[in-house]
């Protein structure tokens, strides 16, 4: 491990400006605080939508021709012991109608002008995240399962969802490797000896550096006059706080580093 530093050389040179260093330290720190922050924003953002995306993703089938309330309540019973089906639920034509009701009321008034004060019976039936890759072959399956039952969903709205998911996934993965390569190099450098010592300036550059990205981010953000409506949408305290002792803690490793 000692080919990470330098090898002493005989001559005798001027000691280093210990201000200029640790100019060289905060930029280096803060060009990581920066990306991190960059990282956790689009993380947050992301995973903020994918919730959305899954909370308003349904799967509805309506009731063709007549059933029994056993009928109906058999077949509830069936579809909520399917592997891929997180949750049923069963709407009468009664509760159907307060539904659109509530959603909008003008739709059922002009269908009780037309006649129709009888809404279809429905199953409401939301997936395992898992199922929504393959919503398309799981409906039809269910469709030809249940003859009675129409289905009725958004394909786009499946695919933008496993989309979405894939991708919160996936950085959050790349995130973790890298924290975990950053650990690795602090641990190879504190663990290698060397002839520097620590610097109490490294720390603090490091945690200087922390507070002027989360300063940046929110002076990008601010403008838009969305920073002032919901703070959590963009981050929350404790990944601040999270950010802010790793990059007290690379520029204390940095410090002993000292290859600029």
């Amino acid at each position: 491990m000692d080919e990470l530093f330098e090898p002493e050389l005989k001559e005798v040179h001027a000691p280093k400006q210990l201000g200029h260093l640790y100019r060289k330290l905060f930029l280096l720190v803060l060009a990581i605080a920066l990306l991190a922050q960059g990282l956790l924003l689009v993380e947050k953002g992301l995973n903020t939508y994918y919730e959305q995306l899954k909370d308003s993703f349904k799967i509805i089938f309506t009731v063709d021709a007549e059933a029994s309330a056993e009928q109906l309540e058999e077949w509830g019973q069936t579809l909520n012991h399917k592997e891929d089906i997180a949750t049923v639920r069963l709407f009468s034509p009664e509760d159907a109608l307060a539904v659109v009701r509530h959603k909008n009321p003008q739709l059922v008034d002009n269908l009780l002008l037309m006649g129709k004060n009888q809404m279809p019976s429905y199953f409401e039936v939301t997936l395992v995240p898992s199922a929504v890759r393959n919503v398309g072959p799981l409906v039809d399956n269910l469709a030809a399962e249940y003859e009675s039952l129409t289905p009725h969903y958004n394909a786009q709205h499946a695919h933008l969802l496993f989309y979405v998911g894939l991708y919160t996934k996936l950085l959050r993965v790349l995130g973790v490797v890298s924290l975990l390569a950053f650990l690795g190099f602090m641990f190879l450098v504190e663990a290698a000896s060397s002839k520097y010592a620590h610097g109490f300036g490294g720390l603090v550059a490091g945690l200087l550096a922390a507070v002027v990205s989360a300063g940046l981010v929110a002076a990008v953000l601010y403008p838009t006059g969305i920073l002032t409506d919901n703070l959590t949408l963009f981050t929350t305290w404790h990944r601040q706080v999270l950010l802010l002792v790793f990059c007290g803690l690379m520029g204390w490793t940095l410090s002993k580093w000292q290859k600029f």
